[in-house]
C-alpha cells in the first residue's frame, strides 16, 4: 500500500511542481498554470507541504531525480528566441508551462522540458539525454510523425511547422532543438499526443566552393546525403494551461497595391504573435504570393514579420494569414502597420512551359532565365537565374510537374544559391520523350513600395 501511495505521490509531482505555481496578471488577463488531474492531492496537502514533497521525490526516486537534474533553466530557452521579440516577451511575462515530459524508445530517451502555446501557435523545447553523443559534424534532428487530439483521438492537421537541427558543439553545452507550429485552419486543441522521431545526421563533405555544377546536382540527388541514423520514436501527451484570450481588432479596409486589390480583414494579437488576415480580389491579375510587414511606432520599426513559418494562404489563394512579431503584454501605444512589400505571380505566367532540347520556356518571366540545360541519361539538370533582392532567397517552384501530355511527375532535387542581387535554382527534372514540361511557379521576387500603406493601429 506504502508503495502504491508512492508512486501516485510521484505521478502527481510529474504534473504540477508546486514551485512553478506562481501566475502573472497581464492586461486583465489570468495566465493560469497546469491543472492537475487528479484533485485528491491537493484537499490534504499544503503548498509547504508539497513543496517538501518535490525535494523528498528528488531524493529518494531515481527516475524522477534524474529528469530535475537534466532540465535546463528558463534562461536558457530565452537564449533560443531572443531575435523572436514575441516568444522573448512571452517567457519574460512567465507565459511558459514547464511540462518535465520524458519518453522512451528502448534504451533511447528525449525530454521535453518546456512548452510555449496558446490557441494558434505551440513551440516545443525538445533537450537530448545529458549521455545523447554526438561527433564532430554530426547534427542532431527531431521530425514530427503525427500529432491527434488526446480528447477525441483524432489527427491533427492544417497546421504548418519548423524545426531547428542541433550541431554537435550545441550538444556538448546542452542546447535544445526547438520546433514552431502553426495552426492556421483551426485551433490547437487543450490536450494533445505528439509522436516525433529523433535522427543522428552526418553531412558528407563537399569539397571547395568552386564545386562543379555537377557536383551540386549530383550532392542535390545523393539519397546518402545527409547519411541518417534513424535513433529512435518519441510519443509525449501534454496537458496545457489555459491559453491566453486573443486580443483583437477588425478592420476590413480596402487598399490597391501595384494594380491589386487586397483588404485588410482584421489582426489578432497571441502571446507567441500576431495573426494578420488579407483577402484579394478575385479581379487581380496576379496571386499575390506574400506580404512584407512590420509594425511602427513614432517612425520606428518596433516588430516585423517572423522567421520560420510567415505566411500561409487557402487553397483559392483569395485569403492570406501573415505572422508578425508583436507584444501582446506591452502596454498599448500608438502605432502603425505598415506594408512595405509584395510579392507579385501573374496569373497568366503561373504555368511555363521548359523545351528541354532547345533550352527555352516560354512564357518569358521578367528577371527570369534559364542559365543552363543539360542531359543525364533520362535526366535533365536545369540551372535558373532569377533577379531579386539582397538576400532574398525563396523556393521558385512547386514540387510537382507534367509533361506535354499531362503526366505526372515530382520534383525529387532542388536547391538554389545566391549572390548580391541574383539567386539560382537547381533542379532535377525526368527527360520526357516529347521534351517538354511544364513547371508551376510558387514564389516570386519581394517588390518593395515606394510609399509604404501605413495604417493605424486602435488603441484601447
Amino acid at each position: 500500500m506504502e508503495d502504491k501511495n508512492m508512486n501516485n505521490l510521484i505521478e502527481e509531482s510529474f504534473e504540477y511542481p508546486e514551485e512553478l505555481a506562481h501566475v502573472e496578471h497581464r492586461l486583465e488577463m489570468r495566465i493560469q498554470k497546469e491543472k492537475r488531474k487528479k484533485r485528491a492531492l491537493s484537499v490534504f496537502i499544503s503548498s509547504v507541504a508539497a513543496s517538501v514533497l518535490f525535494i523528498v521525490l528528488v531524493n529518494t526516486n531515481t527516475a524522477f531525480a534524474g529528469i530535475v537534474a537534466e532540465i535546463p533553466l528558463i534562461g536558457t530557452i530565452a537564449e533560443y528566441v531572443k531575435f523572436d521579440k514575441s516568444l522573448k516577451s512571452a517567457i519574460e511575462n512567465d507565459y511558459v508551462q514547464q511540462t518535465d515530459l520524458m519518453a522512451y524508445d528502448g534504451s533511447e530517451k528525449l525530454l521535453l522540458p518546456y512548452v510555449i502555446a496558446d490557441e494558434k501557435n505551440l513551440v516545443l523545447f525538445f533537450k537530448l539525454p545529458d549521455d545523447f553523443e554526438l561527433s564532430e559534424g554530426q547534427w542532431a534532428g527531431i521530425n514530427l510523425i503525427s500529432m491527434e487530439d488526446s480528447s477525441s483521438g483524432e489527427k491533427i492537421e492544417g497546421f504548418g511547422y519548423s524545426s531547428s537541427n542541433m550541431s554537435w558543439e550545441e550538444n556538448k553545452s546542452n542546447g535544445l532543438i526547438m520546433q514552431q507550429y502553426n495552426f492556421s485552419e483551426g485551433l490547437l486543441p487543450k490536450s494533445i499526443k505528439i509522436n516525433v522521431s529523433l535522427k543522428r545526421e552526418t553531412y558528407q563533405e563537399q569539397g571547395d566552393e568552386k564545386s562543379s555544377n555537377a557536383d551540386v546536382f549530383s550532392a542535390l540527388e545523393d539519397e546518402k546525403y545527409p547519411l541518417t541514423e534513424e535513433v529512435g520514436n518519441f510519443s509525449f501527451n501534454i496537458e496545457f494551461n489555459e491559453f491566453a484570450k486573443p486580443i483583437t481588432y477588425e478592420f476590413n479596409q480596402e487598399h490597391t497595391i501595384m494594380g491589386q486589390k487586397i483588404t485588410l480583414k482584421e489582426m489578432k494579437m497571441y502571446p507567441t504573435g500576431t495573426e494578420v488576415t488579407f483577402e484579394f480580389s478575385k479581379e487581380n491579375s496576379a496571386w499575390i504570393k506574400g506580404l512584407d510587414l512590420a509594425v511602427e511606432s513614432e517612425g520606428t520599426e518596433m516588430y516585423s514579420g517572423r522567421s520560420g513559418i510567415s505566411s500561409t494562404y487557402d487553397e483559392t489563394k483569395d485569403c492570406m494569414k501573415v505572422y508578425i512579431q508583436s507584444d501582446y503584454f506591452a502596454e498599448p501605444k500608438e502605432q502603425q502597420l505598415v506594408i512595405k512589400g509584395i510579392r507579385l505571380l501573374e496569373k497568366d505566367k503561373e504555368f511555363i512551359t521548359v523545351d528541354l532540347e532547345n533550352g527555352a520556356f516560354s512564357p518569358e518571366v521578367e528577371g527570369m532565365q534559364l542559365a543552363k540545360v543539360s542531359r543525364r541519361g533520362q535526366k535533365s539538370d536545369l540551372i535558373f537565374s532569377t533577379r531579386t533582392s539582397n538576400d532574398d532567397m525563396f523556393g521558385l517552384f512547386a514540387s510537382k510537374y507534367t509533361d506535354s501530355e499531362g503526366n505526372p511527375y515530382e520534383i525529387r532535387s532542388e536547391g538554389s544559391s545566391g549572390r548580391d542581387t541574383v539567386m539560382e535554382t537547381y533542379l532535377t527534372v525526368e527527360y520526357p520523350e516529347s521534351g517538354i514540361v511544364i513547371l508551376q511557379r510558387s514564389l516570386t521576387p519581394k517588390l518593395f513600395l515606394q510609399e509604404p500603406i501605413k495604417i493605424p493601429l486602435p488603441v484601447k
